[in-house]
């Protein structure tokens, strides 16, 4: 799909990424490249329309590869805070599953989270996850991707 004059794609960080229907659904319904990428040990045997993306399981591989392939514009799926600072240096747009669009201006508050929670990891603390995602948040999902893809009114 052609945004502005580039050709976008989305890139999904998609080793724990709950919204993966729901990208390769818009992507094919608007005829958007699409790439799932994957360490290994989070494959799975379900049939997407988006290409996959196999690595190593190595650490940061998959952010390494999205970083390294993705362009200026492209479309980034990720709950990673570190992943989505690079690809906002990058030019490209970071989204999280719950359909937060990140700005140049969050790119702080994604390093601080980023570096707090390496420091909780170091000191063993539990860390408590996100919420279960909601139906709620899946349509805002949705409906972030409208928006950067110029659907939205």
């Amino acid at each position: 799909m052609r945004k502005g004059g580039l050709l976008i794609a989305i890139y999904t960080d998609a080793d724990a990424c709950p919204v993966k229907q729901e990208i390769d659904s818009f992507a094919f319904e608007n005829e958007i490249p699409s790439y799932f990428v994957f360490s290994l040990a989070h494959v799975s045997n379900r049939s997407y329309h988006s290409t996959p993306v196999v690595l190593d399981n190595e650490p940061e591989a998959v952010d390494v590869y999205i970083h390294n392939h993705a362009s200026r514009g492209d479309i980034i799926i990720t709950g990673d805070n570190g992943l989505a600072a690079m690809m906002l240096q990058k030019g490209a747009v970071p989204v999280s599953p719950r359909g937060m669009i990140f700005r140049g201006k969050d790119m702080d508050a994604l390093l601080i989270g980023r570096y707090e929670g390496i420091k909780a990891k170091q000191k063993k603390t539990r860390i408590k996850g996100p919420p279960p995602l909601t139906k709620t948040d899946r349509l805002r999902f949705v409906q972030a991707l409208k928006e950067l893809c110029g659907e939205q009114k």
